[in-house]
């Protein structure tokens, strides 16, 4: 495939797990490597394609800021595929624990695997939570399919809320629609809430902001339309990490993402 060919294909790229899209990225822009302000340009354009993906964001920070972008490349993007956070997620979650979430995902397939006593109540914003837990989750595990406007209710059902995140920041993060709402309302039933920040997705706030800023300029629906929402990170009290469950600020203070403001 032509260099920029690859570089569009990746650009396009949607509903893919983070661990594929930066292997991808890394070989797309593995072809630039040379040239300082063309690789510069292809970083950009890629992150204007997707602009709420903080893992690109990380990943195209280390090339930039390395001397040898090339090595950079492929050493974040393994250190990407080696995330250690869902099994964090699984070791720290209590015994016979019920977890309610928003939508499926990478991460819950994780936990469901190694946890069978773990329960699970999944707001279904997309219509396919129900059919990967029937073929996820094991036979005897407790797992219920919620529409959105049952989710206040529905956490009658849970002991812990735990979210993934498309971005980490200081004061702000980026996760699914719907966070906001069952993060603050399981806040007012006094209920933990954990956020999933694979390696990859907590970004300093130069870094965040300059992501946060492109997202919303890229973006013609309302806020409240959109896939994805802020949440304020204020709201998560642990964070399931690569260096297992910890504070917010030190899930950001242990991001390793250079800082690269040309990028933004």
């Amino acid at each position: 495939m032509h260099p920029i060919e690859r570089l569009r294909y990746v650009a396009r790229a949607s509903h893919v797990p983070a661990k594929y899209l930066v292997r991808d990225t890394a070989m797309a822009l593995s072809d630039f490597v040379g040239d300082d302000a063309v690789l510069l340009i292809s970083c950009k354009r890629i992150l204007d394609r997707q602009p709420s993906a903080a893992p690109l964001v990380w990943l195209v920070a280390h090339a930039l800021g390395a001397p040898n972008p090339s090595s950079a490349l492929w050493t974040a993007a393994e250190e990407i595929e080696a995330d250690k956070s869902s099994a964090a997620l699984a070791y720290e979650l209590p015994d016979d624990v019920t977890i309610a979430t928003i939508g499926w995902s990478d991460w819950l397939a994780d936990l469901l695997r190694a946890r069978g006593d773990v329960g699970v109540v999944v707001i279904d914003i997309d219509g396919e939570a129900e059919y990967e837990l029937e073929t996820s989750a094991d036979p005897d595990q407790h797992w219920i399919c919620v529409d959105p406007s049952g989710a206040g209710q529905a956490l009658s059902e849970a002991t812990h809320v735990v979210l993934g995140v498309d971005a980490l920041g200081p004061d702000q993060s980026i996760a699914r629609q719907g966070a906001l709402m069952l993060a603050a309302t399981a806040k007012h039933q006094a209920l933990p809430v954990w956020g999933v920040a694979p390696t990859g997705f907590a970004l300093p706030d130069r870094m965040y902001a300059g992501l946060a800023r492109r997202w919303h300029e890229s973006e013609a629906t309302a806020t409240w339309e959109r896939p994805v929402e802020e949440i304020d990170t204020a709201l998560f009290d642990r964070i399931a990490t690569h260096k297992g469950v910890v504070s917010a600020s030190d899930a950001l203070r242990m991001s390793g993402c250079p800082i690269v403001p040309e990028l933004f």
